[in-house]
């Protein structure tokens, strides 16, 4: 999983979707490139819609993998690896997520905002730490600082993340692994009219500018 985020550059999320638009998003992801990608359980349907998406996924031969992302409690984590979820991403580090994703070989990406909460969460066994909400802690001047003393740190920031070629280049050049991004990829206003056209578009622009940014 390491391998695939670290080459793909971006974890794209989605949240607040029907089952249709999910379809589209996974296909349109999917054919662009695109081998992961998050849905962030945040609606009372949630574990219905990421059902279907795994049937979805699976009955057409997708070659990408879901993160569930926004996993607050072990009872959900437990719920959507049940369902077919490939990682399992969280706001912050809970020790009892990350054993069961440990023991269930589940891959689990925890969120942290301070170095003794990344600390932390690496010696629970995270490879990868969400630096959450990025911006808000100092953006990617901070992760400088808190590189310079632990090179090795492996981090995902995770808000104020923009597709800005500026903005991403700040994030890589400091040392991001990967960077997730959200609203700034599907606004509610496009959600509610995108289509298959639209949504694969936006990928491969995603795409695009990521690769040019990691350079």
């Amino acid at each position: 999983m390491y391998n695939i985020l670290k080459t793909q550059g971006v974890l794209p999320l989605v949240t607040q979707i029907g089952i249709k638009t999910a379809e589209i998003i996974l296909k349109s992801a999917s054919d662009s490139g695109i081998k992961i990608i998050e849905f962030a359980a945040r609606s009372p349907d949630a574990k219905e819609v990421f059902a279907q998406m795994v049937n979805f996924r699976n009955t057409n031969n997708l070659n990408i993998k879901l993160a569930v992302g926004s996993v607050l409690t072990l009872n959900d984590a437990e719920g959507y690896h049940k369902l077919g979820a490939d990682c399992i991403i969280c706001p912050h580090t809970d020790p009892e997520i990350g054993n069961y994703c440990f023991k269930n070989n589940l891959y689990w990406i925890p969120g942290a905002a301070t170095l003794n909460e990344i600390i932390y969460a690496n010696k629970l066994g995270a490879e990868i730490v969400k630096l959450f909400p990025a911006d808000m802690i100092g953006g990617p001047n901070y992760i400088k600082a808190i590189k310079a003393p632990f090179p090795n740190l492996k981090l995902m920031p995770s808000g104020g993340v923009t597709l800005e070629e500026n903005n991403l280049k700040s994030w890589f050049k400091t040392g991001a692994v990967c960077v997730g991004i959200g609203s700034h990829l599907f606004s509610k206003e496009i959600l509610l009219q995108l289509d298959y056209n639209k949504s694969y578009e936006i990928f491969k622009n995603l795409i695009t500018v990521v690769e040019k940014s990691k350079k």
